[in-house]
């Protein structure tokens, strides 16, 4: 709420203050930092006082998850890993023993 030129006055003599406004809930004398509402009229000190000090978050912004939980996540990513190491281009051809006796015999 805005003061009264009394008022302001009466706050600069008693106090050394000179304040213009004062909280719409509280009736606190306001400072530099103000609470409003985009076309509301009136002014707070807080967002308590203004009425939406325990607002839950909606949902949390950004790109949507892919997985709702980090169980899920690490779950996914061991499987990738597992059929990405299954392929047959990365293992080694196993040694036989047949070629490794006929390369003795020749020496």
């Amino acid at each position: 709420m805005v003061l009264t030129p009394e008022r302001t006055r009466e706050l600069l003599d008693r106090f050394g203050i000179f304040a213009v406004e004062a909280c719409d809930g509280c009736s606190l004398i306001l400072g530099a930092v103000r609470y409003t509402r985009q076309g509301e009229p009136g002014v707070w000190c807080s967002k308590e006082c203004r009425g939406d000090g325990e607002r839950p978050a909606i949902r949390k912004g950004g790109r949507p998850r892919k997985y709702r939980t980090e169980q899920e996540c690490r779950a996914a990513k061991t499987s990738l890993q597992r059929v990405y190491r299954d392929v047959a281009v990365w293992k080694k051809p196993p040694c036989s023993p047949q070629e490794t006796q006929d390369l003795q015999t020749q020496n």
